[in-house]
């Protein structure tokens, strides 16, 4: 579910989930949630309006690992 909450680009980026899910894939998680992570971070990399998203990240965001990837 929170997967999902993330692919769906027709709303604002729930912040504080990307940061929970960048969190999960630098470390903070177990092998099965970096792999999960770093699924749903490359699906998103790959949407091509993703890119929409990018200062409302930079906005909401205290991570800089999250500020990286946006």
């Amino acid at each position: 579910m929170a997967a999902e909450k993330l692919r769906d680009l027709t709303q604002p980026i729930d912040v504080p989930l990307l940061d929970a899910t960048v969190a999960a894939f630098y470390g903070t998680g177990s092998k099965l949630e970096r792999s999960a992570a770093d699924s749903i971070l490359r699906d998103l990399q790959n949407n091509p309006d993703m890119w929409l998203q990018v200062m409302h990240i930079l906005q909401n965001t205290q991570n800089l690992n999250t500020k990286f990837f946006a």
